[in-house]
């Protein structure tokens, strides 16, 4: 008897000390790729490299996976390259971004039935109707630690996601930080580690972080915030790795009896890695291999250098396109900031331009183009629009920057913009839906911004854009 109660308090003592052993989970947060083909292999390597030292580790994104690179959005079945790049990845979640909508719902359907991974989001309801569904959560088990993961998407005025409505339509948003509310009480429950997979910004995942003590950790998008190592806000580890496959960030939970009780992290650089996955590299190569986006189409005589002469070049693509005195394009829909002087492709244009906006054209007066100006900018998360035909002064409260002080627009000739004067006006339908215009009668032409910006480099080329500013905003 006496042996068989030391034996049981020997078990029972191993079987303690066995719960009380520290585990650590790792987790590698990727977010707003974008499709960024070129770097893939690259960021391939390196989740190889991860995964030798720790077969066990789990890879989120954060979403925006697509838009950016023709090669990818211009598809035949548009993202097929690179959800099998994810696939290669060994992705086991996404959020949804807004840019996964891009091809419609049709197409985000089929982008979500090639993944060998779930898309999470907490704050959207899919009718039945549509024949597909998203989950809010998901429960992953690594080495006996149960992880849970819940995916969020922000939504703007409108009260969609930042795309064109019809791109959304049928599909019920609801807040994110308050379906996160919903849920974080919910997976806490049913896991040790509690992860917050948001398409929601830098701001607005702060804000989470406060409200939601619970988690340990909130892994983030859609702001292409380079978020440092071991950002820490009330407690939750917060991520965010730039875009384009430029970072990502590897994330250490070490958990004892239930609990995290330490965390760090480390932004690793795709950048400066000499990782390479052989079989994404070659898969990166077969759908590159493209004669059509190859195609020349113009030329730059100086580099492009930053993002308002790169503004000012779509603007005055979309003008000379359309025939207008004056073009507005939207800051967030200039993809990159910096060319090199030299040959102009298809493919450089596309990924400058890659939505597949159409231009409208309207009569407005001089009024309505200031107060147009100041509309896109506030609903186009605050990042300055581009305009040709005219400059302009902008001045804002440094401590709202919301709060326009004035706003001074001139002409080509210097002259201020009439207001009562009526002028021939374009901009392209993502601009008409977000601001006042959505209520005003345009025509719509049947050419893109981008086909626009073809037709300028083929007529106009070679072109210098080195110092072209029209755009100036003042904080005071």
């Amino acid at each position: 008897m006496k042996k068989i109660t030391f034996l049981l308090t020997a078990f029972l003592a191993f079987s303690l000390s066995l719960s009380a052993q520290k585990k650590t989970v790792q987790v590698l947060a990727l977010n707003d790729m974008h499709a960024y083909l070129d770097r893939a292999a690259s960021l391939g390597g390196v989740i190889d490299s991860l995964r030798a030292l720790n077969p066990n580790l789990l890879v989120l994104s954060a979403g925006d996976n697509r838009t950016g690179n023709p090669v990818n959005d211009m598809y035949s079945e548009p993202s097929r390259p690179m959800t099998e790049v994810m696939n290669a990845f060994g992705v086991n979640a996404s959020a949804l971004g807004n840019h996964e909508f891009d091809a419609k719902i049709s197409g985000f359907k089929k982008q979500a039935e090639r993944s060998n991974f779930p898309y999470l989001c907490a704050n959207v309801t899919v009718p039945d109707s549509m024949g597909f569904k998203l989950d809010p959560y998901k429960i992953f088990e690594v080495d006996g630690v149960k992880i849970g993961v819940i995916g969020i998407l922000q939504i703007n005025q409108r009260g969609i996601p930042d795309c064109l409505a019809d791109n959304v339509k049928g599909l019920v948003w609801t807040n994110p930080q308050k379906a996160a509310e919903k849920y974080v009480d919910i997976v806490r429950k049913q896991c040790d580690i509690e992860i917050l997979l948001s398409h929601n910004g830098i701001d607005e995942d702060k804000i989470s972080a406060q409200n939601m003590p619970q988690f340990d950790a909130i892994m983030g998008g859609h702001t292409h915030t380079l978020v440092p190592a071991n950002t820490i806000v009330n407690g939750v580890l917060i991520t965010q790795s730039k875009n384009k496959m430029q970072y990502c960030t590897l994330v250490d939970f070490e958990v004892e009896n239930g609990k995290v009780v330490k965390k760090s992290s480390k932004l690793i650089s795709v950048l400066e890695t000499t990782q390479c996955n052989k079989a994404i590299a070659e898969m990166v190569e077969k759908y590159s291999d493209n004669p059509f986006l190859q195609e020349v189409m113009g030329s730059l005589s100086k580099p492009i250098p930053n993002y308002i002469c790169m503004g000012a070049f779509v603007s005055d693509g979309q003008r000379y396109g359309t025939k207008c005195q004056i073009t507005l394009q939207n800051g967030g829909g200039v993809r990159y900031s910096t060319k090199e002087a030299g040959d102009f492709t298809r493919k450089d244009a596309l990924m400058l331009d890659p939505f597949g906006n159409k231009m409208v054209v309207f009569k407005l007066s001089g009024a309505d183009i200031k107060r147009l100006i100041a509309d896109c900018r506030e609903n186009d998360e605050m990042i300055e629009c581009y305009t040709s035909g005219v400059s302009y002064t902008m001045k804002v409260d440094k401590n709202d920057p919301k709060k326009v002080k004035s706003l001074d627009v001139y002409l080509e000739n210097g002259k201020p913009l009439k207001n009562k004067k009526l002028y021939s006006f374009a901009c392209n339908n993502y601009v008409v839906s977000i601001t006042f215009l959505k209520n005003r009668e345009g025509k719509i032409l049947d050419k893109t911004s981008c086909d626009c910006l073809i037709e300028y480099l083929k007529d106009k080329s070679p072109l210098d854009y080195s110092k072209v500013m029209r755009t100036n905003i003042i904080e005071e």
